[in-house]
């Protein structure tokens, strides 16, 4: 039994990485829920995709007098900074289309962000988010060794997703599971990895800011906010954040904050005094967040929680099936230059070992000196007069490596 190169790269990576890897999925598996917990809070609007900035404001405006900003969280629930009618200081869950309020936002469960602590650095801070970005691109690694691995077994990628033959538990179920697993374990190494990168700066980090000329800014042509053209045309689902200004005076703006650009708009005609679009690396780092942590999808909250789930049981299963390989192990007395019996194993699994191992010790009980190897290993043998050749094929009739 010969291991390749990628079942040696394989195993390597899982053992010098898995107890990151174990304390990583146990506390993924718990943030998983956190996004499906928050989904079901009942503070998102009916229609919420067709409502339009322009059409929630006047409501807005109405029931708080004075806002100081509105934004629009992973949930799609509109959370307002501002004063209400009795002159009290806000913050509160709306509905934008009557501008009632709905609940008062809630600070992320204690024991959530303990878990979310631990999840990102370990409490080592950025050591920690160093440990943890690395274990990342580990799991990367091994996921891509796997993939090799069954490529390999199943005799080529067409071959990828057709039968595994079942030879025991563990080695059936870490090929299959490890097989449907195989795009969201990318997707979550990938993402992590990205994350801990654009933590470090790996990549440059983008700065707003906006070159507004004051002295061009015009105060003739006065409408109301629900009349400008930019807030007309925006969606609610496509805003971050819109930060109202502070006074009546013409340079006093809004500063409108959406999915892939910033705008500062006249407060008094809706004039754009300024746009600046989002780098592509500020749009990928918010793409894989998204990805990694499944904050705007249930469903995909849903999926990571199996897949780290399943992670778990690769691990379980991968040591499974590598004890059992090692137990068949045979210690030899003799040197092979020393025996006249040679007994050579060709097996993928350890499974032929088994009838080997018979072999060998029935020789050695009979007083005769033997010596078993892999029959990859053969060589000359000086003293040898009895070579015992044991070896089958596996999964689909395919050789041993």
């Amino acid at each position: 039994m010969t291991i390749s190169i990628w079942r040696y790269s394989h195993l390597a990576l899982a053992v010098s990485s898995f107890a990151f890897i174990l304390l990583a999925s146990l506390t993924g598996i718990i943030l998983a829920f956190d996004p499906i917990a928050q989904k079901t809070l009942p503070y998102r609007v009916h229609d919420f995709n067709s409502i339009t900035l322009a059409e929630s404001l006047p409501a807005l405006m109405k029931t708080f007098p004075e806002i100081t900003d509105i934004s629009v969280d992973q949930n799609n629930f509109v959370i307002l900074n501002g004063t209400n009618s009795k002159g009290e200081n806000v913050s509160v869950y709306v509905d934008p289309r009557t501008g009632s309020s709905l609940g008062t936002p809630v600070v992320q469960n204690s024991f959530f962000q303990w878990v979310t602590a631990l999840h990102r650095s370990l409490f080592l801070k950025e050591t920690g988010r160093f440990i943890i970005g690395l274990t990342s691109f580990l799991l990367l690694l091994i996921a891509l060794s796997g993939t090799l691995l069954v490529i390999q077994r199943q005799r080529g990628v067409k071959r990828f997703f057709t039968k595994i033959v079942r030879e025991n538990f563990a080695q059936y179920y870490h090929v299959v599971l490890g097989r449907l697993s195989l795009l969201p374990i990318i997707i979550l190494a990938l993402s992590g990895t990205y994350l801990s990168l654009a933590r470090f700066q790996v990549f440059k980090t983008q700065q707003i800011s906006h070159d507004i000329d004051f002295d061009a800014i015009r105060s003739d042509n006065k409408i109301t906010p629900n009349e400008f053209p930019i807030f007309k045309n925006t969606l609610l689902n496509d805003v971050q954040r819109i930060e109202f200004p502070f006074s009546e005076d013409p340079e006093d703006y809004y500063t409108l904050k959406l999915n892939d650009r910033e705008l500062v708009v006249n407060q008094i005609n809706g004039d754009i005094l300024s746009e600046v679009q989002y780098s592509q690396a500020t749009l990928f780092t918010e793409l894989n967040l998204d990805l990694h942590t499944g904050r705007k999808s249930s469903v995909w909250a849903i999926i990571l929680a199996i897949t780290t789930i399943n992670i778990l049981f690769f691990i379980y299963s991968g040591f499974a099936i590598t004890l059992k390989r090692r137990s068949n192990r045979v210690k030899n007395k003799y040197k092979a230059d020393e025996c006249r019996f040679i007994i050579l194993v060709g097996s993928e699994n350890g499974n032929t070992f088994l009838f080997a191992k018979s072999i060998f010790q029935q020789v050695l009980d009979a007083g005769q000196k033997c010596f078993i190897a892999e029959l990859n290993s053969f060589e000359t043998y000086a003293k040898a007069e009895h070579l015992i050749v044991l070896t089958a094929t596996y999964g689909l009739g395919d050789a041993p490596t």
